[in-house]
């Protein structure tokens, strides 16, 4: 199918053909808790709601008094003060219909706020099995499209179904009140609406459940091309790609045309039955009038509010279908939250003191499935203020080290520790305010790149920023940009070179000052004259601190104190290079693979490299 109808699922299906498991009412009391939070301001809401809606079913009865009382009997002042009372009535409507649209859009917006807070706040604490198990844009869709439904329905629905039960059982009252024979007659016809409205309720639920997945496509499309906008020019595939949108875009025009047609006729066909009310009361309630039973100022207030009865019933009906949709995207933005926090600190777990690095791997096995691990029985130690490097081939279990260093899982069997504290008992902020990594894909926020540098200790002055820069060789080309230190790098650094990246990425892992540095393949995806700087550059990032250096490039790793090597999740080889070298195992062999030709090529290069580095 892919990737179109792979985001097509994602989107469309999700959201509309989820299949719920949890019960309204245990959703409809989780959100209400939310709303709870603020009794008072829910409390005046009910209140305004109240007002407005009772004011509103005023007029037609003091119409009903200006005919029969004032107007009939040529009651001049009489009709002055119920016009006088007209005018309250607007004024105290008025002041209920703002009341209740503020307060029902800052219980909305608060609860919005809230759900989105809470939200942020547990996928935070989450672990990467959670993300590496889920599509990234299916949790962001929870938390701006779902929330965004579930504050549509307080800030619409609610209100709105509120003074519609309200409002139909006051003109229900009013009805009878004024003439239980033509309230009677009028009701025969609920029946007939209801059923038409659930019947052709289902269809246009349908017809809208279809322009949803279709602009769902229509977006997912868009993505796509925007993304692969390079690969698309590469191939030339720009006709093939806009026929491809144009096929999705037609299909969304259709169903909106489809769905216009079938609300074209739904209202209409609403107003029928509303016309057939009207007949029936006027022909019956016409009769009463010209045999004096019946006044011609009650005939015309009944009739003013037959014409309100139908628009609540239509409101409810359609109500019904909101409501469902809501609730789907309530349970969802609940699934997330009530995900179980898988790496969770101790309610007694310490603050992790200032630590000279040494890291302990003791008996340990882990695996993302515990049924296949991936590291079985590592023994590992790492003293302070040294460089260890991690090598073996693609698979081989490098990267979930680290992993577990950071805590990112916790292993299946064993331990780690750091200046002998189990990870596990420590406050997770302490220790790993004390580490940085740079990764082989860095990753650069949207703004400056002084801002980017700053990320590692944000109290950091203009100097210190500077002068980090100046150490991993960064300063060179950033002064050579339009805006140097104030040049906004894009979205993921887009506007750098990844060699850039890398040495604004290794700027700010510097700038924290880690006790432990981690380098997970840092200039594996750099060119050659970039590697020889950063190379220069790792000296000093190095120096006093304990360093990890995963690298696939041997290159890199020479001067390590202690090259490890990995293979099929076991430690096979550990030693210094010259030392793996001699010995002509797995690290002998990767390196004669890779390097065989190294040291003639590089010599100049690196001679480069070394002046550009001591000018910088």
């Amino acid at each position: 199918m892919g990737m179109h109808g792979h985001w097509r699922r994602m989107i469309g299906d999700e959201d509309e053909e989820y299949e719920r498991r949890s019960p309204d009412r245990v959703l409809i009391g989780r959100l209400l808790r939310y709303i709870g939070r603020f009794r008072r301001r829910a409390l005046m809401l009910v209140l305004a709601v109240l007002a407005n809606t009772a004011f509103n079913l005023l007029p037609p009865i003091l119409f009903m008094m200006a005919i029969d009382r004032y107007i009939k009997n040529l009651d001049a002042l009489g009709l002055t003060l119920l016009g006088g009372a007209f005018v309250a009535v607007s004024l105290v409507t008025f002041a209920a219909q703002f009341a209740q649209r503020y307060l029902i859009n800052w219980l909305g917006s608060r609860m919005e706020y809230d759900i989105r807070m809470d939200m942020f706040r547990h996928l935070q604490r989450l672990s990467l099995r959670y993300y590496a198990r889920r599509e990234v844009g299916s949790i962001i869709s929870r938390v701006t499209n779902d929330v965004d439904k579930i504050s549509e329905l307080v800030t619409s629905g609610l209100v709105s179904v509120i003074t519609d039960i309200v409002t139909l059982v006051g003109i229900v009252a009013i009805m009878l009140w004024m003439n239980a024979r033509l309230s009677l007659i009028t009701f025969t016809v609920i029946p007939m609406i209801v059923a038409f409205m659930l019947l052709w309720g289902r269809r246009v639920r349908a017809v809208y459940r279809r322009t949803r997945r279709t602009i769902a496509s229509v977006s997912a499309k868009i993505e796509e091309s925007v993304s692969g906008m390079r690969e698309i020019q590469s191939f030339s595939r720009e006709t093939a790609t806009r026929r491809e949108f144009e096929r999705a875009n037609i299909s969304n025009m259709e169903a909106n045309v489809e769905a216009s047609r079938i609300m074209s006729a739904f209202w209409p066909a609403v107003n029928i039955f509303s016309a057939v009310g009207n007949c029936l009361v006027l022909w019956f309630g016409g009769t009463a009038v010209m045999r004096g039973t019946l006044t011609v100022g009650v005939l015309f207030g009944f009739m003013s509010y037959l014409n309100r009865f139908f628009w609540p019933i239509r409101d409810l009906s359609m109500f019904w279908n909101n409501v469902q949709s809501a609730m789907a995207a309530a349970e969802r933005v609940f699934g997330i939250l009530d995900t179980e926090v898988e790496i969770a600190e101790k309610p007694d777990a310490v603050e992790l003191p200032r630590i000279e690095g040494e890291i302990v791997y003791e008996d340990l096995t882990f695996g993302y499935d515990p049924d296949h691990p991936v590291l079985r029985d590592i023994n590992l130690t790492i003293k302070p203020n040294t460089t260890v490097a991690l090598v073996g081939p693609t698979g081989a279990g490098k990267t979930t080290m680290i992993n577990l260093l950071y805590r990112f899982y916790d292993p299946q069997k064993g331990r780690i520790t750091v200046d002998g504290h189990d990870l596990r008992d420590v406050k997770l902020e302490t220790l790993r305010s004390q580490m940085a990594i740079v990764l082989q894909d860095p990753f650069l926020f949207s703004g400056t790149i002084k801002e980017n540098i700053r990320y590692g200790n944000p109290d950091a002055s203009d100097e210190e920023i500077i002068a980090v820069a100046k150490a991993v060789g960064a300063h060179e080309f950033i002064q050579d940009l339009p805006e140097g230190y104030e040049t906004d790098v894009r979205e993921r650094g887009g506007r750098l070179s990844m060699g850039q990246r890398q040495l604004v990425s290794l700027a700010r892992a510097l700038l924290a000052d880690p006790r432990i540095l981690i380098m997970d393949e840092a200039t594996s995806s750099v060119d050659a004259y970039t590697e020889l700087i950063i190379k220069q550059a790792l000296e000093k990032i190095l120096r006093d601190r304990t360093s990890i250096v995963i690298a696939h490039r041997l290159s890199t790793v020479r001067n390590a104190d202690l090259i490890v090597v990995l293979d099929e999740g076991r430690i096979v080889e550990r030693g210094r290079h010259e030392e793996l070298i001699k010995r002509g195992g797995l690290y002998s062999k990767l390196y004669e693979m890779q390097f065989k030709y190294e040291p003639a090529e590089e010599t100049e290069a690196e001679s480069v490299a070394s002046d550009a580095v001591r000018d910088g």
